[in-house]
């Protein structure tokens, strides 16, 4: 109940928002801040005790009008941390947004998609998973095309048509699904257990599974986004307001891996082999193409942009290796490998989260400050703006993955589980970290320390209120670096839970 009414209450105060002249950022702020307070309380209040594995139910609702329709709801321990994770993410986006620059409609834009990003984590029947998926979207283009910089219309088109095409193949997924399961079992059903049940999709002919995959992993991947489906995020990222960047880093990433670790992953002994082994050179691919092309970038907010899909490259890795791992489960060695690859791609969703959201509320600040947003005009901003560029660089080593924050505990999971099945093509992987540490250290080194450039004049440091909210961030990569069980055992619980 009190999940539902949270929902309604974000839904309420996105359409209120669109009314707001004046005291719009003011609303859309303490909305954000109490949603994500209510999520907290709510992760302690049902956690705290003990975890199980599984989904914890919490209620379903049948909708009038539409006979055997249920809106049904349920949270477990991999899908509230990313709640949790979204809801910092949209509080963010809100708190660094230029009030000067924004309208009613951006906040209200915001929060609808906030709305919709929640939503689609505790929706368990794909008739809402599918409208929750679009209603991120929506919202999200009309944020790009109206606020972006650049040529706004045609990069927003770019990015509702790749991301629409994905959607569209899922949704013909969906549609097999629901038939397939009422011709075999003579039941209809959109719940995403019955329809996700490997011993009903198991029962289809080959063309059947690999066209009801296809349409999923489709989608999943353009959301990652992984390599080759791709294209559309560099501009998406580098043109839209730095709110609207943190939220399609931050939030939007996250729905690619909850697709795979939250609704494809009990198909797992069907998934294992050739389908699996695709995403493992997908992983590969990414992390390393996205490090490559970062290294040549000079715009901090584009190489930041290649960074992030960089850092997804693990989770696709992880997941398709760990399922292949899990085919060996009798074997102690492997079942501790497989674990620990998929805990560490959850990890790394996670930490992915906070660490882009830390990296790209810092950078927009530095921009305010000194107009400057590529790395060669910029240098030893550190001299004016000790604290802004501290919080930064604490940011940039989280990406590279540095021992001691949240960025390492992901990517060193990630690289010990794999190995037991990738073997030898562990050195590409290293390669590709080696990559990300050097660019990371070179645009920290040219672009906040070294000689002032003076061409840029005296600058402020950051505001009190722009340092809680970065600091509070900082304190989340080294909380969840120091002490990463918190969320780890969760992970590795859930996937006990469902085996």
């Amino acid at each position: 109940m009190f999940l539902g009414l949270i929902l309604l209450y974000l839904f309420a105060s996105s359409i209120a928002a669109f009314g707001m002249k004046k005291s719009g950022y003011s609303f859309s702020l303490i909305t954000t801040f109490v949603v994500m307070m209510l999520f907290i309380f709510l992760f302690i209040r049902d956690f705290s005790s003990g975890y199980s594995g599984g989904f914890l139910s919490y209620q379903s609702y049948l909708i009038p009008g539409a006979p055997g329709v249920r809106f049904s709801m349920a949270v477990s321990g991999f899908t509230f941390p990313l709640i949790i994770a979204s809801s910092v993410v949209f509080l963010a986006a809100v708190g660094i947004s230029n009030r000067e620059r924004t309208t009613p409609s951006f906040y209200g834009l915001i929060l609808f998609a906030e709305f919709g990003m929640v939503s689609l984590l505790v929706s368990r029947n794909f008739l809402f998973f599918y409208v929750f998926w679009e209603v991120v979207l929506v919202p999200v283009y009309f944020l790009i095309s109206k606020f972006g910089t650049g040529n706004a219309a045609r990069i927003s088109l770019k990015f509702f048509v790749y991301t629409q095409a994905g959607s569209i193949f899922m949704l013909l997924s969906i549609f097999a699904l629901y038939t397939y399961h009422s011709n075999l079992t003579g039941i209809s059903t959109l719940s995403i257990s019955s329809l996700m049940a490997p011993s009903f999709v198991s029962s289809l002919t080959a063309f059947e599974k690999g066209f009801i995959l296809f349409g999923f992993l489709l989608s999943f991947l353009v959301k990652m986004p992984s390599f080759p489906v791709h294209a559309w995020f560099p501009d998406s990222y580098e043109k839209s307001p730095y709110s609207v960047t943190i939220v399609l880093t931050g939030a939007l990433s996250l729905m690619g891996g909850y697709g795979f670790f939250g609704i494809l992953f009990p198909l797992w002994p069907i998934l294992k082999g050739g389908v699996s082994d695709l995403l493992i050179a997908l992983g590969i691919i990414s992390l390393v193409y996205f490090a490559l092309s970062a290294m040549f970038q000079v715009n901090l907010k584009r190489m930041m942009a290649y960074a992030s899909a960089a850092a997804m490259g693990f989770v696709t890795l992880s997941f398709g290796a760990g399922i292949n791992l899990m085919g060996g489960m009798t074997s102690i060695p492997s079942a501790s490998n497989a674990v620990l690859a998929l805990s560490g791609g959850m990890f790394q969703m996670l930490a992915h989260s906070f660490i882009v959201v830390l990296i790209f509320s810092s950078l927009f600040i530095i921009v305010l400050r000194t107009g400057r947003e590529t790395v060669m005009e910029l240098g030893g901003i550190h001299r004016d703006a000790p604290r802004l560029s501290s919080l930064f660089l604490i940011g940039l080593l989280a990406s590279l993955g540095l021992p001691g924050l949240a960025g390492f505990i992901g990517e060193f999971s990630v690289v010990v589980g794999t190995y037991g099945y990738i073997g030898a093509l562990i050195f590409i992987v290293i390669f590709g970290m080696l990559i990300t540490a050097a660019y990371h250290i070179w645009a920290a080194q040219r672009s906040l320390y070294g000689p002032y450039n003076e061409t840029i004049g005296k600058i402020e440091d950051v505001s009190p209120f722009q340092f809680s909210i970065l600091l509070t961030l900082a304190i989340f990569l080294v909380v969840l670096g120091l002490f990463p069980n918190m969320f780890f055992s969760l992970f590795t619980t859930y996937i006990g839970g469902l085996l």
